[in-house]
């Protein structure tokens, strides 16, 4: 990843954190379009601390939902 990238990756991060800090810190549970709007980035995060990889949410981009959804359930090992 360039710098750019990097940048690009870091703000939609931060964007996620701050989306589901925002309901938590008001005492309620992420809401599920919260959660999907998000998942791109939910899950780079998870290939990220899991597997190392680097290739961030733009990873999923034209790829089948199938490929999102199993690397958001590496979260549930």
């Amino acid at each position: 990843m360039n710098e750019e990238q990097l940048k690009t990756e870091l703000a939609r991060a931060y964007r996620a954190l701050r989306g589901i800090y925002g309901a938590v810190a008001k005492g309620q549970r992420p809401g599920e379009t919260m959660l999907f709007y998000h998942s791109p980035v939910l899950a780079a995060a998870i290939r990220f601390v899991d597997d190392e990889q680097m290739d961030g949410s733009s990873y999923f981009e034209g790829k089948p939902i199938k490929l999102l959804g199993d690397a958001l359930k590496g979260y549930e090992r």
